[in-house]
């Protein structure tokens, strides 16, 4: 009997046909309010999120702006984009991640921003001082020569400053270099900025409601990230179909 099969499965050779990108179903489930989570949405092309004119809609958050966030499911992956709104989006921390100045995270219910200065900065705050003495051992490594933490209001206006000056500096309610006794949502130590050569890291200290870092530009999102914006509470779940 003569065979069937195509010519390139006899060979063993299959026919390039193209990329093609993985397709994937994209779904979210918002947290309710006694912790457990609701029916999950999927997430088809580009879905927005705001109080009014958009996919989904919470007309009634005042946190939210009108057209506040894009989720987008495109070439396999799911993306987060802030539209530029008033109180931001943020995403929970998974894994100890590295500064950048001007990043803003928040712990609890209280907002901070991370800044630095460089050498060259430095200098220019210093002016007519000619060649700077060493006051502690040289820096073998390039980085910044200081760093400070800005409490903030949601406003971007500056309530308070921190130095860090240390290696480590932790952050709580109760048991912490930095304490912040009011907030009730912080866990007593909460989170640490460890400083290693030319960079700083956040790490969040198995806190109860964990570290969430505003989104500055668009992000990828994985199987499991949360996110926020306004007051609503988001779980991602993708699943691969190819």
């Amino acid at each position: 009997m003569e065979s069937t099969a195509p010519a390139t499965l006899q060979e063993g050779t299959l026919v390039f046909d193209g990329f093609r990108a993985p397709s994937i179903e994209a779904l979210i489930t918002e947290k309710k309010i006694d912790g457990s989570w609701g029916n999950p949405l999927q997430i088809v092309g580009g879905v927005s999120i705001g109080r009014v004119n958009c996919e989904i809609n919470f007309p009634d958050d005042t946190r939210l702006s009108e057209r506040h966030a894009l989720l987008s499911n495109r070439d396999g992956k799911l993306f987060l984009e802030d539209f530029g709104s008033l109180s931001g989006t943020f995403i929970k921390q998974r894994q100890d991640t590295e500064l950048v100045p001007g990043d803003i995270f928040l712990l609890g219910q209280d907002l901070f921003r991370f800044t630095t200065q460089s050498l060259e900065d430095a200098e220019k705050s210093n002016p007519g001082q000619g060649t700077m003495l060493w006051t502690s051992a040289p820096k073998l490594h390039p980085g910044p020569v200081s760093a400070k933490l800005e409490h903030i209001r949601v406003t971007g206006e500056v309530i308070e400053e921190f130095q860090l000056e240390n290696s480590e500096t932790t952050l709580g309610r109760t048991n912490a270099d930095l304490v912040f006794k009011d907030d009730h949502y912080m866990s007593g130590t909460h989170a640490r900025i460890v400083a290693q050569p030319g960079r700083f890291i956040l790490q969040d200290l198995r806190s109860r409601n964990g570290v969430y870092r505003l989104v500055r530009n668009e992000i990828e999102l994985e199987a499991g990230d949360e996110f926020f914006l306004g007051e609503h509470v988001f779980r991602v779940e993708i699943k691969r179909l190819s």
